[in-house]
């Protein structure tokens, strides 16, 4: 915290299990030996690990009294915990602190009843199910980083509440993120027809019925800075510089409404649609069935996660013809393979692979045969330096001039 006079921010980790009401306590008696109230803090930051209260929600809110009167300046509020639910103290603060806030994360789920913001710029919501009895009024068109992490449908018509029924206007929202759960028992309301975001530049989402809907009948820019569709296991998209016609943006809406449709949608985002300047896929999983990327010849940056064949990659490589950099977390050695022609295009290479004797031959065999066919490389990254690499690169320095500038400097 720096010296205490001037400590702006106060860091709360409870790293073991135990009574949570005990361990804010405890930490409210040490503050106070210091210093009564400390007026310095601006920023409090809870890691609430497996955090749990025998205490009522009555003694709750007391406790969250007691530190707001320590506290009483805090403007960033930022609490994350092993237990999915608030036990009512993260609530409770919330209410206390919201006319103040400019910058709330709460990462656990949380039914305020007075959370009146007033100056809130950037906020992570997840509201709790108890519409009737939530309260929390933000502030729509100051907000500029807005993250939700809760049911989207939910939290929207919560936060619509205070509009009595018009359109809810996000006017500086530049960043949107929604990590909504899959559910598809709710029917889809209107609510996302109401709401508007013309300044919003990225968007994170996830793909569910309700993020389609939002994709769809929302109002937000036809073009975007960034666009980053994320999925529980399957892998990540995220596309620069996107442009959205209505076109594009119904079909996109379409295949975001189940996760199901990933390939599909990667087949669709990096192939025929060609949205963006700028494609990346992490993949999380490889397909059980069709030929990989082959319909990936707008993809610019793969990364692949999962174990993969060698035979398999130098096969994917030349379908993604617009690919510049590769990224291998776990690449697996086959006795033979192939190399064939398309390589040329790959500035960056990031091979990642279990190191023995074996692996070091293996991956030797493999840069003697490849390197003279990456003629853009610029960037090759391996967890060790192979046996003969360097008297490669002296040896076929002069002949492939691309190959010398991997030569040791002394």
């Amino acid at each position: 915290m720096g010296h205490h006079g001037n400590a702006r921010k106060l860091v709360l980790f409870m790293g073991c299990t135990m009574d949570l009401s005990k361990f804010i306590a405890k930490a409210i008696e040490v503050l106070s030996i210091v210093m009564p109230v400390w007026k310095s803090i601006d920023e409090l930051h809870m890691e609430l690990n497996a955090a749990k209260s025998m205490e009522s929600r009555g003694q709750l809110r007391k406790l969250a009294s007691r530190m707001f009167k320590s506290m009483p300046q805090v403007a960033q509020l930022y609490v994350n915990s092993e237990e999915d639910e608030d036990d009512g103290l993260v609530s409770a603060l919330i209410d206390l602190y919201a006319e103040q806030l400019v910058k709330c994360e709460s990462y656990v789920m949380v039914e305020p009843h007075a959370a009146v913001f007033k100056n809130l710029k950037q906020a992570v919501v997840r509201l709790g199910f108890d519409s009737e009895q939530i309260c929390c009024k933000m502030p729509l068109q100051k907000l500029t980083h807005l993250y939700i992490a809760g049911d989207l449908q939910q939290t929207m018509e919560q936060l619509q509440k205070e509009y009595s029924g018009e359109s809810a206007e996000f006017t500086q929202l530049k960043q949107l993120c929604i990590l909504t759960p899959v559910d598809e028992k709710k029917e889809v309301s209107r609510v996302f027809t109401d709401l508007s975001f013309p300044q919003l530049s990225v968007l994170r989402i996830n793909p569910s019925r309700k993020t389609s809907q939002l994709l769809l009948k929302s109002n937000m820019p036809s073009t975007l800075n960034k666009l980053e569709i994320l999925t529980l296991y399957m892998g990540t998209i995220v596309l620069y510089n996107v442009s959205l016609n209505e076109a594009n943006k119904t079909r996109l809406a379409e295949l975001l409404d189940s996760e199901s449709n990933f390939w599909t949608m990667a087949d669709y985002l990096f192939g025929t649609a060609q949205l963006s300047s700028h494609a990346v896929l992490t993949l999380g999983t490889l397909p059980q069935q069709g030929s990989l990327g082959a319909k990936w010849q707008h993809l610019t940056k793969l990364e692949v996660i999962p174990a993969i064949r060698l035979q398999t990659l130098l096969e994917l490589i030349p379908r993604l013809t617009e690919l510049t950099e590769l990224v291998v977390h776990d690449l697996q050695f086959d006795e033979e393979w192939e190399l064939s022609e398309g390589y040329e295009r790959l500035e960056i290479l990031r091979l990642n692979y279990e190191v023995t004797e074996t692996s070091q031959l293996a991956v030797m065999k493999l840069l003697a045969q490849l390197l003279p066919k990456l003629v853009s490389i610029e960037e090759l990254f391996l967890p060790t330096v192979p046996h003969d690499f360097y008297a490669f690169v002296q040896e076929y320095g002069a002949k492939y001039p691309h190959i010398a500038g991997f030569a040791p400097d002394f």
